[in-house]
């Protein structure tokens, strides 16, 4: 892939943001081998420098987008990371042709875990059909995970490894929402695929299985930028968040009869107009922060462990501050929390398309993102760069928005936002030892695998579905009991009338 220059980054204490790069090509033709080795400009840090000054000008030649002005990140360099790159995809109750298109787009190389909250079992898109949808995609050699949000045997491995927070504590069961499903999707992408060096996150309700395949190779380009900017500087270690930033969002205008391609959705509008302002250089705000409220974002595996994670909706926008209030509360307790925190943002060149959402539900959606802001401001107030007046005079500005366009009432707060755990503390062990070893090409009523060849596991014949059965019945009873693999019919544990919140 070819990008623009990434000029300027910002540093913030440990956290440093990049601006935004746009890709320009999907797959430059590689003739320039010096470029593939060292890349880009000395002043993002990615390698060498050629001024546009020193060549002459060709005609009708784009200045933005010419060899000079773009780095780029060859097909044999995005294999070798997309080899070692994990893609979760939450999903609800998307139609499963819709899900199907998404995995389609994701690159054969990548592992996939979907990570569903479907609230029903059976039907054409029930939870179910999504499971038998991706079997059907690893039976050509894909290693992939099916898991539901509310099996029951997830919540008991949270529990045995030391994370109750993330249960409901009537239910007993994981809490509903996106950022619990990202959380269980990390928690199961280091237990299964340990030797991944990154997960990434694409959400399911994209009706262009194209962008997909972007999605990942920008992440793998991103990753690849990344690690030539620290060989460079000679930093040893370095997290890295790679956020996308779609083209546009075509939506249908009824008053024109057109389709419309904007460029931010209603709530990323608001989301990115709010950290403009937090991280604005020298208090002249711009359009820095373009991903805000991305959901379609990769980090580091590291990273992922060792951040802590906002529920719901929150979880995108908490992701901005989560590096820097980190260091600030645990340089004592936390050895690795002042590691550097790089964040690269990438606008695609395909479009995302998915279906509309009423005024409500973004309502909600932007209101859980500034919450999680809101509410951990003041936490940031001696981070180099921020200043506390900016800092109360955003959150006084955040209230004011919510309240005048009715997300909140007047003697309200905005939604503050649950806080996870980082897994770097989880005994993780025991969380893989409670669902057992990847027994490829079975489902145990929420739970499946596919392609997934573990000898270590095969060899020792400890911990699997068959050995844990009276464990389970004992645990959740007779409803809630797992066939063995050699059952001849699985055992209904989510009922058509389960419920998931947003």
């Amino acid at each position: 892939m070819r990008y623009t220059l990434p000029l300027g980054s910002r540093p913030f204490g440990p956290l440093c943001i990049m601006p935004q790069m746009e890709v320009v090509e999907l797959e430059p033709r590689p003739t320039n081998r010096d470029n593939r080795l060292y890349g880009a400009s000395e002043l993002s840090g990615l390698g060498r420098t050629v001024h546009q000054s020193q060549r002459r000008p060709q005609h009708n030649q784009d200045p933005d987008h010419d060899a000079e002005s773009t780095v780029a990140v060859f097909p044999d360099e995005l294999d070798r990371i997309l080899e070692k790159l994990v893609i979760v995809v939450p999903c609800k109750d998307e139609p499963v042709d819709i899900i199907r298109g998404v995995i389609a787009g994701i690159p054969s190389r990548c592992a996939v875990i979907l990570v569903s909250n479907c609230s029903h079992q059976h039907g054409e898109n029930g939870w179910e059909a999504q499971e038998r949808m991706l079997a059907g995609f690893c039976a050509w050699g894909r290693e992939g995970c099916f898991v539901h949000q509310q099996y029951p045997g997830a919540a008991m491995a949270f529990k045995e490894a030391g994370v109750p927070e993330i249960l409901d504590t009537a239910s007993g069961r994981i809490r509903n929402g996106k950022g619990e499903g990202m959380y269980l999707g990390i928690a199961m992408a280091k237990s299964y695929f340990p030797h991944h060096q990154y997960i990434g996150f694409i959400d399911a309700d994209n009706r262009i299985p194209g962008s997909v395949v972007e999605y990942c190779k920008a992440y793998a380009g991103g990753f690849a930028l990344a690690q030539r900017s620290a060989a460079k500087s000679g930093t040893e270690r370095e997290d890295v968040m790679v956020r996308i930033s779609w083209a546009s969002k075509p939506k249908y205008s009824a008053s024109t009869g057109r389709i419309e391609f904007v460029q931010q959705g209603r709530s990323s509008r608001i989301i990115n107009s709010f950290l403009n302002r937090l991280f604005a250089k020298a208090g002249q705000q711009d359009e820095f922060i373009t991903t805000g409220n991305a959901g379609e974002h990769a980090m580091t595996m590291e990273m992922a462990l060792k951040m802590r994670m906002a529920n719901g909706y929150a979880i995108e926008p908490f992701q901005y501050i989560e590096p820097l209030l980190r260091n600030k509360i645990s340089s004592a307790n936390l050895p690795n929390a002042s590691q550097t925190t790089r964040v690269v943002q990438i606008k695609t060149a395909n479009p995302h398309l998915h279906r509309e959402t009423g005024d409500e539900h973004i309502i909600k959606m932007w209101a859980a993102g500034l919450g999680a802001l809101y509410h951990h401001l003041l936490g940031l107030d001696s981070v180099s760069g921020l200043g506390t007046t900016t800092l109360a005079t955003l959150r006084k500005d955040m209230h004011r928005f919510a309240l005048q366009n009715g997300a909140i009432q007047a003697q309200e707060e905005l939604p503050r936002p649950n806080i996870y755990p980082s897994l770097d503390n989880a005994d993780l062990d025991s969380f893989r030892d409670v669902l057992g070893e990847p027994c490829s090409g079975h489902v145990y009523g929420g739970l499946g695998f596919y392609g997934l060849v573990d000898q270590a596991w095969a060899s020792s014949g400890t911990n699997s579905p068959a050995s844990q059965s009276t464990l389970e019945h004992d645990s959740w009873g007779d409803d809630d009991q797992r066939s063995s693999a050699s059952s001849e019919e699985e055992p209904e544990v989510l009922s058509d009338s389960s419920k998931q919140g947003e």
